[in-house]
């Protein structure tokens, strides 16, 4: 799953940013935000992820798609011979 990082020295910056991009991805209507997590961010500042998602159809109640496959067996084959094993060097 994709995600998106956003690293800084400011935490408060890296939250503005957080919040406007969060903004702007959910506007789009071929995107999803997942909820964002806090990650600790050595020597302060902040460090948040989340994730996105591409919404390709729009959630339907129509019925998923089926797949169907039958399975054909070939009575007729033979299984590949095995040859038997050969020693490196003849017996003494």
């Amino acid at each position: 799953m994709p995600q998106v990082r956003v690293m800084g020295d400011d935490l408060h910056h890296v939250e503005q940013v957080v919040t406007l991009l969060l903004h702007l991805i959910n506007s789009a209507p071929a995107l999803t935000a997942g909820d964002p997590t806090r990650l600790h961010h050595r020597g302060g500042g902040g460090r948040i992820v989340f994730d996105v998602n591409a919404t390709t159809r729009p959630a339907s109640a129509e019925r998923p798609e089926q797949v169907r496959a039958e399975r054909i067996d070939n009575q007729g084959a033979r299984p590949p011979r095995r040859t038997p094993r050969r020693r490196a060097l003849p017996p003494a």
